[in-house]
């Protein structure tokens, strides 16, 4: 499963965020991820949950992103969930410039069984076709 939480900023979209993540912590079998690009959260999050600071790592696009995404599964068979806040943010790109990102994760997805939350800053009126299966 890929779910998108898509809206402006200040919208509660990241508390969501965090809320699917403790939940899954809690209830899930498997390891649970969590990529960020600041430290803030790690307090509202479970002791469980594996926070990555993207800020400690090079920048990179979304290509150097899904790799960074593949080498965290290659490393640990065992993640059920991963939770990306503010995608377009960590990756530096428009929301448009996205699409063969989530046509790469459908397929990790779909290999792995691995479900993706993620988290994207936009108006409800500019977003992305391919974007509306995930939301």
């Amino acid at each position: 499963m890929i779910k998108v939480v898509y809206g402006p900023k200040g919208m509660g979209k990241t508390r969501v965020l965090v809320d699917e993540a403790n939940k899954l912590a809690e209830n899930g079998k498997g390891s649970v991820v969590f990529i960020d690009n600041n430290k803030q959260l790690i307090f509202d999050l479970k002791r469980k949950i594996r926070f990555v600071d993207l800020s400690e790592f090079p920048p990179m696009g979304s290509a150097g992103f899904f790799g960074f995404i593949c080498g965290m599964i290659s490393q640990d068979y065992d993640i059920e969930g991963v939770f990306i806040d503010r995608l377009n943010f960590l990756t530096k790109m428009n929301t448009t410039e996205l699409e063969l990102f989530f046509k790469n994760l459908k397929t990790i997805n779909e290999n792995h069984n691995i479900s993706f939350f993620i988290t994207l800053n936009g108006l409800s009126e500019e977003m992305p076709e391919f974007l509306k299966q995930y939301i």
